[in-house]
């Protein structure tokens, strides 16, 4: 199932030295990696608070467990933390349908 994911991948200190040493778009390497694995990108950011590489990519779970495995292994970075959205729309909805059955529900404290 297609979803809408925001990754978040903080830089470790040698890939900010090799930023040092031969500057070039980041943006565009992982719009690269993004599009051999299917993933469409919607955003690319880089964060000065976190230092962090921000993108907002399109596409399944496993392409992006693909893609964390990648950059993972490349070294590069710290630790990449993956967070799927879904619009307000689909939260009203889901909001509707458990309303409808959360009666059904025996809470462990009740």
């Amino acid at each position: 199932i297609m979803a809408l994911y925001l990754v978040r991948s903080g830089y470790t200190s040698t890939a900010f030295q090799g930023m040092l040493a031969s500057p070039s778009d980041r943006g565009e390497a992982a719009k690269a990696l993004f599009k051999s694995l299917g993933l469409k990108t919607h955003e690319i950011f880089f964060s000065i608070s976190s230092g962090s590489i921000v993108c907002l990519v399109e596409g399944t779970a496993e392409q992006v467990t693909e893609a964390q495995m990648i950059t993972m292994a490349s070294g590069a970075f710290t630790e990449i933390n993956v967070e799927e959205l879904i619009s307000t729309k689909a939260m009203k909805t889901a909001m509707t349908n458990a309303a409808a059955k959360a009666a059904k529900y025996k809470a462990p404290n009740k």
